[in-house]
């Protein structure tokens, strides 16, 4: 797929100047879809051609997991309205957008849920899994002191799963026409047994499949983009619920541990597992992992060859916000949902931390909020990086260039390339007219590949032909064309 990805949390993007709640003395800006909007020239300007936006539904989870409604934007967010200008608005600029939803739970709000206690013989309460469930009656903890129930829904019933239909078709086609709809829907925590209960069972093919199908009734191009809900290849979601594309999980994990054994295991698993026409989402970070910055320890060199990975590996690139500044956060240990907020800091647009546009919800609320992970000046922001050509975010915008300008490395199939030194990786990306070749350097060291194998190639960043040995610096990188 020649899509490049943007991954935003709607709480944490740029707020707009209604968007705020007044706490003395100060107020506190929650991001918005408007907020969204108004910097999709930006990510356009960067080259996105696509936006991931996760959860919007009405929710009293700040991440918004967990439904009160599912047919209702949360109104911190904004309106059904403000979320479809936006998606016009995408369209206007070539850009697709990718909803993230999470169907398979609600929280104790939502109708469905209070049926059970106050009307057991609405046919409403039979869409919730209560008798062998383990999480109905459960409670989740919030970063805020309140605790939420919620509840599983029970994909047996056929009107939860007429209900469901209902909410995909809403989104992807709100007022009959698909084109003022959404692209595409992600997929959270997909699985084939429910909870793992081994009560549910047959979920991909039984009640996933049945909804994409419907949707692709309204829009024959309807992306569906799976979450393995056990963090594996996800070769099931592909034969059983037909996604269109999964994550590249194993790949992300064995990339994080620069180890050339693990990457190049990782590479051939995750290739042999991508049907033909289907793709796998490849990411170095994303809102359930430890920001790529702090796993590099801030090393200049990991963080550009991270990038080089991703947009020159076969599949399509997705960068979580913040990850092209460099961005850093570390999940917690606080037991409640504020665990994950260090990883979802509001992105930084100016110098300060508090300057304009900064979504800060969680300001002054725990632990979670004063890790240090963001600092006045400390370098991480649009407005420090803009104008630096030799910052990160302007690499960013050129290894993207090189993406979308390079069919290769767009479409061309993958072939690993074998190379005897333990700290190289070799790889090839193919088409009918254009063979790209990559070689990168896990190392601190210098080091050197004498195999010819780039020997007369241009070298698609420094544009100098190479000769038959490549020597790379410190966690260097060279990217070949060589016909």
């Amino acid at each position: 797929m020649s899509f490049v990805v943007a991954g935003i949390c709607a709480d944490n993007a740029h707020w707009s100047s209604r968007q705020y709640i007044q706490v003395d003395p100060f107020p506190y800006y929650i991001g918005d879809l408007r907020g969204i909007e108004q910097k999709l020239g930006y990510l356009h300007g960067l080259g996105f051609t696509a936006i991931l936006i996760n959860p919007i539904f009405a929710s009293r989870f700040y991440h918004n997991y967990f439904a009160d409604d599912f047919m209702k934007v949360d109104p911190t967010l904004g309106s059904n309205k403000d979320f479809f200008d936006l998606v016009g608005r995408a369209h206007k600029l070539g850009m697709k957008v990718i909803l993230d939803v999470e169907v398979q739970y609600v929280a104790d709000k939502h109708p469905w849920y209070r049926a059970v206690k106050d009307n057991p013989n609405s046919p409403y309460a039979k869409y919730i899994w209560t008798m062998g469930s383990k999480v109905f009656g459960d409670k989740l903890p919030s970063y805020d002191g309140r605790s939420i129930g919620f509840a599983t829904l029970n994909p047996d019933d056929p009107g939860l799963r007429s209900e469901i239909q209902k909410v995909f078709r809403y989104w992807a086609a709100p007022d009959g026409n698909s084109s003022h709809g959404v692209d595409g829907f992600r997929i959270d925590h997909m699985m084939d047994d429910l909870d793992s209960q081994h009560v549910k069972t047959g979920m991909l093919s039984g009640f996933w499949l049945p909804i994409e199908q419907s949707i692709r009734t309204l829009n024959p191009n309807i992306f569906f983009l799976g979450e393995q809900s056990d963090w594996g290849l996800g070769a099931d979601l592909f034969a059983k619920a037909k996604v269109d594309a999964v994550y590249a999980i194993p790949l992300w994990g064995a990339w994080i541990s620069h180890d050339k054994q693990k990457i190049e295991h990782a590479l051939r698993e995750t290739v042999a597992t991508m049907p033909v026409g289907k793709t796998e989402f490849v990411f170095i970070e994303n809102h359930d992992t430890k920001r790529y910055a702090s796993a590099v320890d801030h090393d200049p060199g990991l963080l550009r060859l991270g990038a080089v990975f991703q947009f020159t590996m076969a599949g399509t690139p997705m960068v979580y916000y913040g990850q092209e500044l460099s961005m850093a956060g570390i999940q917690g240990k606080w037991g409640n949902d504020g665990n994950d907020i260090p990883i979802r800091l509001a992105y930084r647009w100016t110098k300060t931390v508090d300057g304009n546009g900064a979504a800060d919800f969680y300001r002054n609320s725990g632990p979670w909020a004063n890790t240090g992970y963001t600092k006045d000046a400390d370098g991480v922001s649009v407005e420090e990086e803009r104008n630096d050509p030799r910052s990160l975010l302007n690499f960013y915008k050129r290894v993207i260039e090189l993406r979308l300008s390079t069919p290769a490395l767009q479409e061309g199939s993958f072939r690993p390339r074998g190379t005897k030194n333990p700290h190289l990786i070799s790889y090839e990306r193919t088409t009918k007219h254009q063979t790209v070749r990559v070689l990168l350097n896990l190392s601190k060291d210098t080091q050197t590949d004498s195999s010819g194998s780039f020997s007369g190639g241009l070298d698609l960043f420094t544009r100098k032909r190479l000769g038959p040995s490549v020597t790379l610096g410190p966690h260097g990188f060279v990217v070949c064309r060589v016909n």
